[in-house]
């Protein structure tokens, strides 16, 4: 389903680069400082939505790249935090064993 998605999305994309291209055959002067090139508005459009979207992607890629880094180390954290929890109930049952076991005077009285 994700491929048929993605085949349209860029089928469609690709037709309105098309229809940019034709409609747009006008040159138009680039000033990059140094030099300044003569190119059709269709070629100067394409190149910079291109841009754009790797501009974006780069931005979104560096984002996912930290959350999937404090995700990592939050999961330690809790898998960290699971075992001292386990540790401690282990722990709480071995001390109401042996307070059980023990003849101390004050649970004979609560008894």
């Amino acid at each position: 389903m994700f491929k048929l998605i993605s085949f349209t999305v860029t089928l469609f994309i690709l037709g309105i680069g098309m229809v940019l291209g034709v409609l747009n055959p006008a040159p138009v002067t680039l000033d990059l400082f140094l030099i300044r090139p003569t190119l059709p508005l269709s070629l100067v459009l394409a190149v910079m939505l291109i841009l754009g979207v790797l501009l974006g992607a780069g931005v979104i890629l560096i984002q996912v790249a930290q959350l999937k880094w404090r995700l990592r180390k939050q999961i330690k954290i809790n898998h960290k935090q699971a075992s001292q929890i386990i540790q401690l109930k282990k722990d709480q049952v071995n001390v109401n064993k042996a307070l059980k076991e023990s003849d101390n005077p004050l649970l004979k009285l609560e008894k």
